[in-house]
């Protein structure tokens, strides 16, 4: 028994090759093409290929191991995935073989897997995008909503059910529940604020968005990559990871040299930072302008202001209301605040002993008792209200309002009795706050 100079005998043990070519190469080509990601599982890969296309090991005399390998006698059967196809080689060592078994299983997994990974994803695809359609249409009415408190209250009230279903709990969930219309919704709201006067207030409440899964989604094809370049991996609650053997393992590696990868290197970096991106940019896109919270006395005394929003600072509601007229179709109001604090002067120590600390007597005083009396009023012009929403006496008003006019007197100043009166003459730019005998009427963002 001889052979030849490619590693394959030239006959077997009884003269000839063991196996008939033609019916080896068809019943490796039926495996093949039935063999998907699921017909196997790691080490026994190989093994279970060669089982069910009948491939049996022969010997020479010299007992070198041999088997059939389908790459000298077929043509490429797969050359979507069988890249490497011509540069395996063809002789029939067993380990040589192997190789080229190896190629076939991780070809026929990976194509398979790829296949139901994008079917899955059209399924996810259709479904996400219905959504996307269905909360473009109730963001788009939303927005359409007159007024400014009706506006961005019906987009926040929107934003509250959309977060009640947010998930990050598996990546199906991420692109259902925080890919596309969270990111619409997010800078509709963000357009709501600006274009009715209150960026400034969008900044103050809403603060710096953080990066996290919320993005535009973007195309199918991309959207498919991305879904199953991380699935291949990790796996999904509807796509399961690729088993180690398609990926490439200790048992597969020799032949899946030869194989098309699921996704190149440089498409999985891509991926990457195409995801980076996109997250980076929706956090971008909605990130407010540089304001923070201003107080009228702040405003006042020249420490601070809101850029763009001369004179605008924070009403903090002190006082009720006292008065309600109306002027030239503006409603105004009158609310004044007292506050009464009493001390001691022309104190005069007595022989009577009061404590002692640190070791000192510390002597009772007589003293007189006078008052400090500040009495506050405000002047506040009403400007757009929420709708249905109404003041009336005794209520406690708080907002954004712009100071016109404050004055600051001291009416006495003597021993018993220091009295200062204050005026604020303020236009009110949004309402923040309505209190009615103590309860909440309503509070605006």
């Amino acid at each position: 028994m001889g052979g030849s100079s490619d590693g394959t005998p030239s006959t077997g043990p009884f003269g000839m090759l063991p196996y008939d070519e033609d019916e080896a190469g068809k019943a490796v080509l039926a495996t093949f093409k039935s063999w998907d990601y699921t017909s196997c599982e790691n080490h026994m890969c190989v093994p279970d290929f060669k089982k069910q296309a009948g491939v049996k090991e022969y010997q020479d005399k010299a007992t070198y191991i041999y088997l059939y390998n389908p790459r000298r006698t077929l043509k490429n059967p797969d050359p979507t995935w069988l890249t490497g196809w011509d540069k395996m080689p063809e002789d029939e060592k067993a380990n040589t073989s192997d190789e080229t078994y190896q190629a076939l299983i991780v070809a026929a997994m990976r194509r398979t897997w790829l296949a139901k990974c994008y079917a899955d994803y059209l399924a996810i695809d259709k479904e996400a995008r219905a959504l996307d359609a269905k909360w473009a249409t109730e963001i788009a009415e939303a927005s359409k909503v007159p007024g400014p408190y009706g506006r961005i209250g019906a987009l926040l009230d929107l934003q509250k059910t959309a977060q009640k279903s947010a998930s990050s709990q598996s990546v199906i969930d991420i692109l259902m529940t925080q890919v596309g219309f969270q990111r619409d919704l997010r800078i509709a709201i963000k357009k709501a604020y600006e274009s009715t006067g209150r960026d400034y207030l969008y900044a103050i409440v809403s603060g710096a968005p953080q990066q996290n899964d919320v993005r535009a989604r973007l195309d199918a094809a991309t959207e498919r990559d991305m879904y199953c370049a991380y699935a291949a991996s990790n796996g999904t609650p509807k796509t399961p990871a690729l088993d180690s053997a398609g990926r490439g393992n200790s048992y597969t590696e020799r032949g899946a040299k030869y194989v098309k990868p699921l996704f190149s290197e440089e498409t999985l970096k891509k991926i990457d930072r195409l995801q980076e991106k996109e997250e980076k940019k929706s956090v971008d896109e909605v990130r407010p302008g540089n304001f923070s919270k201003v107080y009228i006395e702040g405003i006042e005394k020249g420490e601070k202001e809101i850029p763009g929003h001369p004179k605008l600072g924070y009403y903090s509601g002190f006082g009720e209301v006292k008065k309600i007229t109306q002027n030239s179709g503006k409603t105004e109001l009158e609310i004044l605040y007292a506050y009464t604090n009493e001390y001691a002067y022309d104190c005069v120590e007595t022989n009577r002993i009061h404590s002692i600390q640190n070791g000192r007597i510390v002597y009772r005083e007589i003293c007189k008792t006078g008052k400090s009396i500040q009495e506050t009023t405000v002047r506040l012009t009403l400007g757009e209200m929420p709708e249905g929403v109404t003041v009336q006496v005794g209520d406690k008003v708080e907002g954004y309002a712009i100071v016109k006019k404050h004055e600051a007197k001291t009416v006495t100043d003597t021993k018993p009795l220091i009295k200062k009166t204050e005026l604020w003459v303020l236009e009110l730019e949004h309402l923040s706050k309505l209190t009615r005998k103590e309860k909440l009427v309503g509070q605006w963002f």
